[in-house]
């Protein structure tokens, strides 16, 4: 995921009221890693090594403090478990139609090239 679009998740996150108030960085080091966790057969568990790939060492070991005091991630034996399963669902679902629409596009293009006879 581009940082265009972890920051606009970000600012969504932040607009609803039903969520608890966390940082800024808390909340991007949030999308990526359910992003992360969109395109992997892993579930909803981030590993600690796989988190701190992610983002520096420093502000995974905060932001995942604060996510857990938030209850928006639980502390497990070597990683966290995402407990936000619709943002994982949404990010899931936005990545197949992001490949479907450029797979869409790379077919129009094919098929208004000049390689292609109309009949």
């Amino acid at each position: 995921m581009d940082d265009k679009s972890v920051f606009s998740e970000v600012e969504a996150l932040r607009a609803t009221r039903t969520r608890p108030v966390l940082s800024p960085a808390a909340l991007e080091v949030h999308v990526r890693v359910v992003d992360h966790l969109a395109h992997s057969t892993r579930g909803a568990f981030i590993a600690d090594d796989v988190l701190d790939t992610l983002a520096h060492g420093r502000v995974t070991t905060m932001a995942a403090i604060e996510l857990s005091l938030a209850g928006w991630w639980r502390r497990l034996d070597g990683g966290y478990v995402i407990a936000d399963q619709d943002l994982i669902d949404a990010l899931a679902h936005g990545a197949v139609w992001r490949r479907v629409g450029s797979a869409c596009r790379r077919m129009w293009r094919t098929l208004n090239s000049e390689t292609v006879i109309p009949l």
